[in-house]
């Protein structure tokens, strides 16, 4: 995209207005004054043409930056929506794994449970043996 600034183009018109200038007589009494008044003029016009360059070089780049802020919305929408198909994809996979290792811990409380239960019965067997051992 190659665009060019209206700020770097040449107005015929300024040519135009130079041509005008070198017209007026050196020996005319009234020299002086119409230059003075011409080069105002131009000087004027040279003012007014590079404002109206500047607020078209500004829309140039406020209409740049507004579709680059679309295209970097565009894009940041795209890769959240990825993301979230990647998150969707390991999800089920996760969940197994999350599943499969609760159902463990649910299975080592059971047998640390049924260890303790056999401990207590063996400490109370231990005591009745004992017990009548020794009468």
């Amino acid at each position: 995209m190659a665009a060019v600034s209206p700020s770097l183009k040449r107005s015929s018109s300024e040519d135009c207005s130079n041509q005008e200038i070198k017209r007026v007589k050196a020996d005319s009494p009234h020299y002086s004054a119409v230059s003075s008044e011409a080069f105002q003029e131009k000087l004027g016009e040279l003012i007014g043409q590079l404002n109206q360059d500047r607020e078209s070089d500004q829309t140039v780049i406020d209409d740049m930056k507004l579709r680059y802020e679309e295209l970097c919305a565009s894009q940041m929408e795209r890769l959240n929506s990825r993301i979230q198909e990647a998150y969707k994809q390991s999800e089920d996979p996760v969940n197994e794994r999350i599943e499969k290792i609760n159902s463990m811990i649910e299975t080592i409380q059971s047998l640390e449970a049924d260890i303790t239960q056999f401990k207590s019965m063996l400490g109370k067997l231990h005591k009745d043996v004992s017990e009548e051992l020794d009468p």
